[in-house]
């Protein structure tokens, strides 16, 4: 029986649990004689000697998923034996209490995801007793000294704590002399180590060590890491060597996720009792561990995106020591290594998981890759890898189950008809290598697998007949090929474990009727191929789970069917681009999950149903290009709330914008062009809140599971990976071409109105929408002037007005759409100078033409910009042309010659013939010029002469 106050302690501490949603405290406490004794209670233990409570354990089942909610009660102090204590996978929303420092006989603590905050308490430095310390919370330390006093710890989980300010974390780490297990991982570390630090008292029977995402840059660790050689034989008495099982060395090292870069020390030898080793995303150089193939006890490496910078066959042989027979698991993938898989990889005769995927590997695979017999992951994908595969390389590969050699578009995979392979595969990803032109044989063989990707692979063949999908099926692409034929039946037997089964046979020649699919199909692309009877498909016997549905660009054609009460799961749903005819069924009211509908492009037609409206969860909605007919129904706007992408141009539509679409929050796209919409632009448009900011706004889709482009990856550790979009791709008219944007679309923020009947001013409003990318009234009647705020849309890279009557001066303001590219103001009534701006006067004079009282670069320039001229006429200056200038000049010159030679030559020889004294006098005077020349020159010679 147990005592009766730490009963009463029990009791008080479940009277502070407000949620118990696993029934653990359910047996507490219950009024009958038979279930007094708390010492049978559920996660309660005693001692047999004395009954007290010895153990209290309230753990829960999985973490997010928390079994208990409440706080942690302080009567417990009062089990004053207990040593065991584990309240972990729960919901206490408070501190660490300050009393679980009273509970100096525990010898294990386990409050790991328990949702305990704030600062861990000093108090806990009291538990002398303890062995074990399990605090992984969202919680921080100012001080970690307390932790020194735990001198018996020998595991310490504090993953998730601030260890920010604990720049003693080392020291103190270091001097707990039994510590065996150490888990600091994302503890925000000092990322420099406090030096210098003695060996002589460090943890020599630390086993376990993770440190990864911590930052640390302070390659120095390493001298401490290496030196972690041995245990002290004068420890062995505590508890017997055998308490903890092996204590020898380290055997455990994970540094990932830091900034550490090498040398690594050549001391690295030491660590021959080291088992697993990852460095992963560090940066680091192979070469740089010079001793690593000296490990003989190395069954894990990772290195994977650590800067590696080698070629291949270098790498293999800096780790053919011993640790190529030793090596179980190597990753060196995200690195930039090159060259081949040479035949030395054979000699890692023990390799289970091979990772080499997102290099430069751009060499052949060696034959001797086959001899690895205990081979179950092979990931070479995402690099430049040649040459040719054939049965040889698999042939002793008997324990394959992950293939992964997608994204090497020069390997050819050439294996015989009537090949069987050894193996089973449970991973398939061959996509963008070569297969083709025939359907992969082999492949028929394979009845177990779960992902089976062969897109892009050159198939230019038709599906086998006795092809058949496992019942594990949880992913098929056969995308981007050539397959021609008919789709066969893929009756696929379900299990619980695989509910959910994606198929992509888009972008092929497949033609004929779609045939019914497995019940548990979410994700079906069927798009970009030649089918033409949906009928059967549309109307299934019973509910289907299907999620996302893409049947775009076929040659479907009809009525589509009234059956859509059977897709009530359907989220985004494609059938753009295929000959679609009449209304659309009533039966589309039960989507009520659905996110995007797309029907651009068919013949619809009819008026929009009212059932529409109850499509509630609306984030896409493409109807352009039909036939449709009426009013837009205003409760498009009412409805749906979170509607981001509207599409209604190239139909019929009549009657006015409706007020209502003032009210879709999230509205980015606004396509309403090619229609007979009259009435004015609403000045609601400015509550288009999504339009003013440039950040995407389209709400994320909510109800896609498996659905959009699939992207995966095997990592070293044999998990897969799936990347999901979470937003739709649409097409929208960008800069006058049709465009398909995805997951770029949310940067687009756009409204087109042109091709309407629009009357009345554009109004000012508009300029509040800053985030406005295209903005197309062109092609209606609109009138006025454009307003000077336009100046605001500095986001602007498209406005079409052209076509309108609108008036006056361009204002100044539009120099400020410093990101305008596509511009078309024409056939307006503008008037004015064109505004001066590099942006406007680079536009093709085309977007101006017919305003004719428009002028300026790059039309003609305006009267007043002119150079001036002498001749006036009144007030009236006529501009003239350069040519006529440039007459005028040479007239002028001409005259001018003329009348110099005239007065100049004439105006001296006329005088000399009619006037006889000034003759006389002018010739004397040349005589006599002559006469004193002579006699000068005659003085000078004579001179010399006498000189010589």
């Amino acid at each position: 029986m147990c005592i009766e106050k730490e009963r009463e302690a029990l009791l008080k501490f479940k009277e502070g649990i407000q949620v118990d949603r696993c029934g653990l405290l359910s047996s507490w406490g219950i009024n009958d004689d038979n279930n007094r004794n708390c010492c049978q209670w559920r996660g309660i233990r005693c001692s047999n000697q004395t009954g007290h409570v010895i153990k209290l354990d309230l753990r829960g089942v999985e973490e997010e998923s928390y079994c208990i909610t409440g706080k942690v009660s302080s009567s417990l102090v009062d089990l004053k034996h207990l040593s065991y204590l584990d309240l972990s996978l729960n919901n206490f929303d408070q501190p660490i209490p300050s009393f679980v420092g009273s509970l100096v006989t525990l010898k294990y603590l386990n409050l790991s995801s328990a949702r305990f905050s704030g600062e861990i308490p000093h108090q806990l430095g009291n538990l002398s007793s303890l062995i074990s310390l399990d605090l992984k919370n969202d919680l921080f330390v100012k001080n970690l000294s307390w932790l020194s006093h735990l001198k018996l710890l020998r595991y310490i989980d504090m993953t998730g704590i601030d260890l920010e300010r604990a720049i003693d974390w080392l020291r103190i780490v270091n001097d707990l002399p039994f510590l065996r297990v150490l888990h600091l991982e994302y503890c925000n570390l000092p990322s420099r180590v406090p030096w210098p630090l003695s060996y002589k008292n460090s943890t020599t029977t630390l086993s376990y060590l993770n440190l990864a995402g911590n930052d640390l840059n302070d390659s120095s660790i390493f001298q401490w890491l290496f030196n972690l050689s041995g245990i002290d034989t004068h420890l062995a008495h505590v508890d017997g060597p055998s308490a903890f099982g092996n204590m020898h060395a380290l055997s455990h090292l994970d540094l990932s996720f830091n900034q550490l870069q090498g040398p690594i020390p050549d001391t690295i030898s030491n660590l021959q009792s080291l088992q697993y080793l990852d460095l992963s995303f560090n940066n680091f150089q192979l070469s740089q561990f010079p001793k690593i193939g000296n490990l003989c006890s190395l069954q894990i490496l990772h290195l994977e995106e650590a800067n590696i910078i080698d070629e291949l066959p270098n790498i293999i042989q800096t780790l053919t020591g011993c640790a190529n027979k030793s090596l179980l698991d190597l990753c060196l993938s995200d690195n930039q290594i090159w060259g081949p898989i040479p035949d030395t990889i054979g000699t890692f005769s023990s390799l289970q998981q091979l990772s080499l995927y997102n290099n430069r590997l751009n060499g052949t695979i060696g034959r001797r890759l086959g001899q690895l017999s205990m081979l179950e992951t092979l990931d070479l994908s995402s690099n430049s890898l040649h040459g040719t595969l054939c049965s040889s390389h698999f042939s002793n590969l008997s324990r394959l189950s992950v293939l992964h050699l997608s994204n090497n578009p020069a390997l050819v995979l050439d294996i015989e008809d009537d090949w069987v392979p050894p193996f089973q595969l449970d991973f398939i990803s061959l996509r963008s290598c070569r297969l083709g032109p025939i359907f992969p044989n082999w492949l028929v063989s394979q009845n177990n697998y779960s992902f089976l990707d062969i897109s892009a692979a050159g198939i230019s063949d038709s599906i086998p007949d006795v092809f058949t999908l496992p019942s594990k099926l949880s992913y098929l692409n056969m995308s981007h090929n050539m397959i021609y034929g008919t789709l066969p039946y893929f009756d696929v037997p379900t299990t619980p474990l695989y509910s959910t089964l994606a198929i992509d046979m888009s972008f092929n020649n497949i033609e004929g009727a779609i045939p019914p699919f497995p019940v548990n199909l979410t994700s079906l692309q069927l798009n970009n191929n030649r089918f033409s009877d949906p009928v059967l498909f549309l109307c299934p016997r019973g509910e289907v789970l299907l999620s996302y549905l893409d049947l775009s660009n076929n040659l479907l054609f009809g009525k589509l069917p009234d059956c859509w009460i059977n897709f009530e799961q359907l989220s985004i749903l494609h059938l753009e681009n295929n000959n679609f005819s009449g209304g659309i069924p009533p039966s589309i009211s039960y989507l009520k999950q659905l996110e995007s509908l797309h029907l651009r492009n068919n013949s619809f037609s009819g008026e929009l149903p009212r059932s529409l409206e109850d499509c509630t969860s609306l984030v896409y909605l493409d109807l352009a290009h039909n036939s449709f007919t009426g009013r837009i129904l205003p409760g498009i706007g009412t409805n749906h709330k979170n509607l981001g992408f509207l599409s209604l141009g190239s139909n019929n539509f009549v009657g006015e914008i409706p007020l209502s679409l003032c009210q879709l929050p999230s509205l980015q796209i606004l396509d309403l062009a090619v229609n007979q919409i009259s009435g004015t632009i609403p000045n609601c448009i400015r509550n288009l809140t999504a339009m003013q900011s440039t950040s995407d706004m389209i709400p994320p889709l909510q109800n896609n599971h498996t659905f959009g482009t699939i992207e995966s990856t095997i990592h070293s550790r044999d998990l897969i990976v799936f990347s999901i979009l979470n937003t739709d791709a649409a097409t929208i008219m960008w800069k006058q071409l049709e465009r398909s944007f995805g997951e770029y679309l949310g940067l687009v923020k756009l409204i087109d109105l042109s091709n309407n009947k629009l009357e009345g001013e554009i109004p000012r409003e508009i300029s509040a929408l800053q985030g406005l990318v295209s903005l197309n009234l062109s092609r209606n009647s609109l009138v006025g002037s454009i307003t000077p705020e336009i100046g605001q849309l500095t986001a602007l890279e498209v406005l079409g007005l052209s076509n309108n009557h609108l008036s006056g001066e361009i204002p100044a303001s539009i120099t400020a759409l410093s990101s305008l590219s596509n511009l078309d103001l024409s056939n307006n009534h503008f008037s004015g100078e064109i505004p001066k701006g590099t942006q406007l006067q680079g536009f093709d004079a085309s977007v101006y033409a017919g305003n004719p009282q428009l002028c300026g670069a790059p039309l003609p320039y305006c009267s007043w910009d002119q150079p001036h001229h002498n001749s006036t006429r009144g007030d009236n200056t006529t501009p003239q042309d350069d040519t006529d200038d440039d007459k005028m000049f040479i007239v002028g010159l001409y005259v001018s010659v003329v009348l110099g030679f005239i007065i100049g030559f004439w105006g001296v020889y006329g005088t000399l013939v009619v006037k006889r004294s000034w003759r006389h006098a002018f010739f004397q005077f040349f005589d006599d010029m002559k006469d004193r020349l002579y006699v000068m020159v005659s003085l000078s010679i004579a001179k010399f002469k006498r000189r010589l």
